[in-house]
């Protein structure tokens, strides 16, 4: 913790203030900047959409990475005086973190299998209806999806988790960081949702001991994207 607290610069670090734009950037996200809709059933008036109408993929992909990447990354500059190297954007223990890579691949295949044997997962993805199982179609798309997943790290273990740690505390930071990812995935299916919440403690406290978020980034994308296949394929 003292190299990333000495990476922090500036005079009078503003946490509230950064939890506060995260909020905001976090409130576009879910109700304007989505792939796919959100609405709500009652009796006397049926079904009603309570978010913004959806944007196509090739849309929502990028304008996820501005509004859960670069526009937080630029947050914590502003308000922590933060450099990249604090949030956990650097390499930091790359021989740990390949190590967890080779480790974590078969295991992140396998909870996407698990994850695309759900109905209600399949109801949901892929966000993208016209991507088909093969690799002209598939492989743009994987692609696609990296700018969210990794922008996701990026605001959540990157931003939120490393930023916030020098100042209120690693376990604190990480439970703040958990407890508004799992906000974030209100929308989804409930199971993603309620897994969010273990999963994002654990990936927080790996981070940190790597020092870096991109490890941990690579599996989320690995299980997003082959869940997805899964599902094209099952």
């Amino acid at each position: 913790m003292k190299r990333i607290a000495e990476a922090l610069r500036g005079p009078r670090p503003r946490p509230e203030w950064l939890v506060s734009a995260a909020a905001v950037l976090l409130t576009a996200f879910y109700y304007v900047a989505r792939v796919d809709g959100v609405g709500v059933f009652s009796a006397a008036h049926g079904w009603s959409a309570t978010t913004a109408a959806p944007l196509p993929p090739a849309l929502y992909f990028p304008l996820s990475a501005v509004l859960l990447g670069v526009l937080p990354v630029l947050a914590a500059r502003r308000f922590l005086g933060a450099r990249p190297a604090a949030l956990g954007l650097g390499l930091g223990r790359w021989r740990w973190g390949l190590s967890l890579v080779l480790v974590g691949v078969p295991l992140a295949l396998l909870a996407a299998r698990i994850a695309a044997g759900s109905p209600i997962m399949r109801a949901v993805y892929p966000l993208d209806a016209t991507v088909r199982p093969v690799v002209a179609s598939f492989a743009p798309y994987a692609l696609l999806q990296s700018f969210y997943y990794f922008s996701w790290e990026v605001l959540f273990r990157g931003v939120l988790l490393f930023g916030l740690a020098p100042i209120i505390g690693p376990a604190a930071a990480n439970v703040l960081q958990t407890a508004l990812s799992v906000t974030a995935h209100f929308g989804r299916p409930m199971d993603e949702t309620f897994s969010a919440l273990p999963f994002g403690l654990v990936f927080g406290a790996i981070d940190l001991r790597l020092r870096s978020i991109w490890y941990v980034a690579f599996l989320h994308w690995v299980v997003g994207v082959a869940t997805d296949w899964f599902i094209l394929t099952g």
